[in-house]
């Protein structure tokens, strides 16, 4: 194996390995948040009465499962951009490096 095909590899592997990593946090992330959308949603259509219950004054469960949703969005997103600034984006740095490494050595 020559030297750049090892360089070529490398940089395969940096990539290969940032993917994973991200998708390690993503489909879970992604998976809560649909189930809770699509949950409130499917409550919405079908479940009208429930959704009703007041749960203090005119506070009812509805405005509450809405509010979660809202509130879990953006825990969401604030989970997601530390993990990127902490763990992808040295990954994103050392696949780059890489790559440019591999393309300054042809």
């Amino acid at each position: 194996m020559t030297p750049d095909a090892r360089s070529l590899e490398a940089a395969h592997a940096a990539i290969r390995e940032l993917i994973a990593a991200k998708l390690k946090y993503l489909v879970p992330m992604t998976i809560t948040f649909m189930v809770s959308y699509i949950g409130l949603t499917v409550l919405a259509g079908f479940a009208k009465s429930l959704l009703g219950t007041q749960v203090t004054g005119a506070f009812n469960l509805g405005f509450f499962l809405i509010t979660f949703n809202y509130v879990l969005s953006w825990v969401l997103a604030i989970i997601y951009v530390r993990v990127a600034d902490s763990v992808f984006d040295p990954m994103v740095r050392k696949a780059a490096a890489t790559i440019t490494s591999v393309g300054t050595s042809t």
